[in-house]
């Protein structure tokens, strides 16, 4: 049996009223309260309506606590700008951050986790030492980094993976701790861990920074782009990247996610350190932290899929660090409390 209200003034969800049955155990349901992949696809025709599945109900969703993380801002803060197509608008994604070489130059893109974790890729900190960069939380327009909304921090730590291969791709993540948190205050704020156990295949999520806009453009974008994509199943990925340069014996490292291969959108050079997330089911304004982007063969190409850092497949790794004394003090990975019942 489920139920939902919606209490708007503090983003509780709870269940409220009944579903109709739809077979053994099951009973029609959003599909934001079913797990991914885990309602009856043999159920055809559907009892259910457009919008619900059949649901196991091992399977539904309970939506408790307060939602402190993964909130974007979908029509943007602060003054209305113009709408350009696969543009971000003013601090729609909180936990984006900017990392400027010198503090004058970006050379790549983190999420913020915690109020003192920035997470990003370990390629873009190779060779670098904390005095090298900034980061900056709050930014839109590159251009433009002197306002109140933004906050300039630097790093006290940098911790890559030990095993980052350059090669492959493999375990290309690095946690940045913070000298100093980020005040965690509109426009800034932390994303959400990725639901345990799911798969996102064929879910379409979201690239966002400021990265080119194509492999041919000189120059980064100074204004925050969005990126939509296809996540990749591991299967397909590899039977698509077996017919590029890379050969057919070429194998997807576990901990690589593959996303995109459409016409014209992708992300790219400049995007590195971004993260790839993806709404949560009926919540499309929340999101959830399921990649970084690591590395690909071009941009954009028809059928020609890129990496990115599997966040699931990292948590351990991710943890260990946070619990690492060396790296506290430091706030629980947030997570929107979704359990099952």
């Amino acid at each position: 049996m489920w139920r939902q209200v919606i209490l708007i003034s503090c983003c509780f969800w709870t269940l409220t009223e009944a579903g109709a049955p739809c077979g053994l155990q099951m009973e029609c349901v959003p599909q934001g309260l079913c797990k991914r992949s885990a309602w009856d696809q043999n159920a055809w025709p559907s009892p259910c309506q457009r919008s619900e599945r059949c649901c196991h109900s091992s399977q539904m969703l309970v939506i408790g606590a307060p939602l402190n993380c993964g909130k974007s801002n979908p029509n943007g803060l602060g003054d209305k700008v113009e709408e350009v197509v696969e543009q971000a608008k003013p601090n729609e994604f909180p936990w984006t951050v900017a990392l400027m070489q010198d503090m004058i130059y970006f050379f790549g893109a983190g999420t913020l986790v915690t109020e003192n974790i920035v997470i990003t890729a370990a390629h873009l900190m190779q060779d670098k030492t904390v005095n090298d960069f900034g980061i900056i939380g709050g930014a839109w327009d590159l251009n433009q980094l002197s306002g109140k909304t933004i906050q300039l921090r630097t790093a006290a730590r940098i911790v890559s993976h030990p095993g980052f291969s350059n090669v492959t791709g493999a375990n290309n993540i690095a946690l940045i701790v913070l000298a100093v948190s980020f005040e965690m205050k509109p426009p800034i704020g932390p994303i959400c861990w990725p639901t345990f156990g799911v798969s996102f295949d064929r879910e379409r999520c979201v690239v966002p920074g400021w990265g080119k806009t194509n492999s041919r453009a000189n120059n980064y974008s100074h204004k925050q782009k969005k990126i939509d994509l296809p996540i990749v199943s591991r299967s397909d990925c590899e039977a698509l990247l077996r017919r590029t340069a890379l050969g057919r014996s070429f194998q997807l490292d576990p901990s690589i996610l593959c996303a995109g291969g459409e016409l014209g959108r992708d992300a790219c050079m400049g995007d590195g350190g971004s993260p790839l997330m993806c709404p949560i089911p009926g919540h499309p304004a929340l999101y959830e932290f399921v990649g970084i982007v690591n590395s690909g063969l071009s941009c954009g190409l028809q059928n020609v899929p890129a990496f990115y850092t599997n966040i699931s497949h990292m948590r351990p790794w991710i943890e260990k660090q946070l619990n690492d004394e060396l790296n506290k003090p430091y706030k629980t990975f947030p997570i929107y409390d979704i359990s099952f019942d």
